[in-house]
């Protein structure tokens, strides 16, 4: 069998390659597909094909609770009991980037940390730094946001007690959809490889487990090591 992720070595840091190929002279998929492939499993490292469906299964369900949970907590801290905490009183001070409301940027902050995450793991599985470049602006324009209303308070004589809560509800939002994008681009990764070593004649190297010695194995060693 052939190793499939030579040209992948090297940008993995000499990381072995996962894939090898069983059949030379049969379809092999381009070059770019195996090293983004070869680049997943090294970094997510599945043991085999059995584990690897396991972790799409586990990381498609928290990505999904994930989203959910921000969808309802949104919904409970926001829409139902936003007025309660203060959140229309018109006295609050607007954001000074397009003079957003509090509402506004609670539905901003997790498309803008939705769509950096896209990009940043481009960046990284791709090694592209145009999506790179975009996905930190969208996080700097992310994290601005949700320090705002902790920066009325501070450095001015406008803020209120309560823009505490928006900054805390915010960043929330923004941990939350990030770890559930994370996940949820981790499975479909995963199980884009997956459709890949059906496809193709291709066969995932199963990863060694690390050898774990107790005490008893040092002593063996010890004892087989000294002369009779």
């Amino acid at each position: 069998m052939t190793d499939a992720g030579a040209s992948s070595n090297d940008g993995n840091n000499g990381a072995e390659s996962r894939i090898e190929v069983i059949d030379t002279s049969g379809n092999l998929p381009p070059p770019a597909n195996l090293e983004l492939a070869d680049s997943v499993l090294n970094r997510l490292e599945p043991k085999d094909r059995h584990e690897m469906g396991q972790m799409i299964h586990s990381r498609s369900v928290m990505g999904g609770i994930l989203f959910a949970a921000v969808g309802i907590f949104w919904w409970l801290t926001v829409s139902v009991i936003g007025n309660t905490l203060g959140d229309t009183d018109p006295e609050l001070p607007a954001s000074m980037i397009f003079n957003l409301g509090f509402f506004h940027v609670s539905l901003l902050i997790p498309l803008l940390v939705l769509i950096a995450t896209v990009l940043l793991m481009h960046s990284r599985e791709r090694s592209s730094w145009e999506s790179g470049l975009i996905g930190g602006i969208l996080l700097i324009i992310a994290l601005y946001f949700t320090l705002e209303p902790l920066g009325w308070i501070v450095f001015t004589d406008q803020g209120s007690p309560s823009m505490v809560l928006q900054s805390l509800r915010i960043g929330a939002l923004a941990i939350m959809v990030h770890f559930a994008s994370h996940m949820l681009l981790d499975a479909i990764l995963l199980s884009w490889v997956q459709k890949m070593l059906q496809k193709f004649p291709l066969e995932l190297s199963t990863l060694d487990e690390p050898l774990l010695l107790g005490p008893g194995d040092f002593d063996k060693d010890e004892e087989e090591a000294s002369p009779a």
